[in-house]
């Protein structure tokens, strides 16, 4: 079974596949290197185009349409502007409903987009933007698909950016592999930035790189951009100090192509991408630091045997840590029909009160939403909210990312028809 975000071949209309198928400095600084590090969008202002609403009933909203394959959406804490990522290397802006014809940023000279993985996969603001007008960008770049982490500035106001860029972060990639790019950055609560990483293409494990503490890939990196440049290391990485790359958070995974990190929790939240049977949402607790999920030794909670190492490890189960929802795909199980996760957020907005603290998630291919809370480390109240959020089915075989606003309200991208919806109580 091939692992990519689409295996899918045919599913991905027009070639519009969803791209999740399928060296730094050292340093003492624990997040926050600067006294401009941020804070949570929690404290967001409510948002000024509702009024809350009670219920859990939930419509799409369409916001925007026209993007080249629209991948993501982030903005700034308190900024009414979204921002949306065109997976062909362009930032576009959306202003009081409208979209702005000349982009944001436009980084289509460098970025590599020719896979159905690649491209501008990633954007995050500084928490701190409103003063320092930082913001950060993932792509893979040409010629060979190299995975790229840079810097950009902007007068925190304007609705074009600074060209000049500043490279943090290169991981080389194999010119004849083009999946497996993981692709969100995001900052947490501790201002300090989170970056996912895939194993780097092919499948089983073909690079080898899921259970190798030397490289980049198959985790989930943690840095500082506050300090000395390009970057430092947080003392309380679990390899900081050696053992494997430093910038290590955890690891083990296969295609984190969405993560997001509770702004009130400091909860990590990983949707990782299967090869054939299991989809992944995997679940790490602020200090949780260190987790190893297991790719590929288990696909979800099975042993894998495909990959080069065969069954090795697989008497350890107890070595690797459980994802907190394994979805099934395997003709005929639960979840037949699905074939790329996507991670979402967990939703601290203000217009859906009785959703507060819910996460929501989907699947690329079934154009699925669903919610969870997490509760004593175990998934409760999973809700499949799909045919009532969507039942004419403008997801299927779309649905790329989910995103949140300046005031903490969800949205969804959709890469095949290029549209952004916003979710909202009926």
């Amino acid at each position: 079974m091939t692992p990519r975000f689409a295996i899918q071949t045919s599913l991905w209309v027009s070639a519009l596949c969803a791209v999740a198928c399928g060296g730094g400095n050292g340093g003492n600084g624990d997040g926050g290197g600067s006294n401009d590090d941020g804070g949570s969008t929690v404290d967001a202002a409510p948002a000024p185009y509702c009024t809350p609403k009670s219920g859990t009933n939930l419509k799409l909203t369409q916001i925007a349409t026209g993007f080249n394959r629209a991948v993501g959406l982030a903005a700034p804490v308190g900024d009414p502007r979204l921002f949306v990522l065109e997976q062909i290397g362009r930032i576009r802006v959306i202003r009081g409903g409208n979209l702005i014809a000349a982009p944001y940023l436009d980084l289509t000279a460098k970025v590599n987009a020719v896979g159905t993985e690649q491209g501008l996969l990633g954007l995050a603001f500084h928490p701190g933007f409103a003063t320092n007008g930082r913001f950060f960008v993932f792509y893979t770049s040409d010629p060979n698909g190299d995975v790229v982490l840079s810097e950009f500035t902007a007068t925190p106001s304007s609705d074009t950016a600074g060209t000049s860029e500043r490279v943090l972060l290169t991981v080389p990639r194999r010119s004849n592999q083009d999946n497996h790019n993981g692709g969100t950055i995001v900052f947490g609560p501790d201002g300090l930035l989170y970056i996912s990483i895939g194993d780097g293409g092919a499948a089983d494990n073909y690079l080898e790189n899921g259970q190798n503490r030397q490289s980049l890939m198959a985790k989930v990196l943690r840095i500082d951009v506050n300090g000395a440049q390009p970057y430092t290391v947080p003392s309380s990485n679990p390899w900081a100090a050696g053992g494997g790359v430093p910038e290590m958070y955890v690891w083990g995974l296969r295609n984190p192509w969405r993560i997001s990190v509770d702004p009130a929790s400091g909860d990590l939240y990983i949707g990782d991408v299967g090869q054939g049977w299991y989809e992944e949402i995997d679940h790490v607790p602020a200090g949780g630091a260190g987790r190893n999920f297991g790719w590929a030794v288990f696909e979800g909670p099975d042993c894998f045997t495909a990959d080069p190492d065969g069954n090795l490890g697989c008497n350890m189960a107890t070595d690797y840590a459980r994802p907190l929802v394994a979805m099934d795909r395997r003709d005929n199980a639960p979840f037949a029909g699905h074939c790329s996760v996507v991670g979402g957020n967990v939703y601290h907005g203000t217009c859906m009160p009785d959703l507060a603290g819910h996460y929501f998630y989907g699947d690329y291919c079934a154009g699925t939403v669903r919610s969870l809370r997490v509760q004593g480390g175990q998934a409760v109240d999973q809700v499949d909210r799909t045919s009532d959020l969507d039942p004419q089915g403008l997801l299927y075989q779309s649905l790329s990312s989910f995103g949140i606003d300046g005031y903490g309200e969800l949205y969804v991208t959709t890469v095949g028809t290029g549209r952004l919806y916003r979710i909202e109580v009926e």
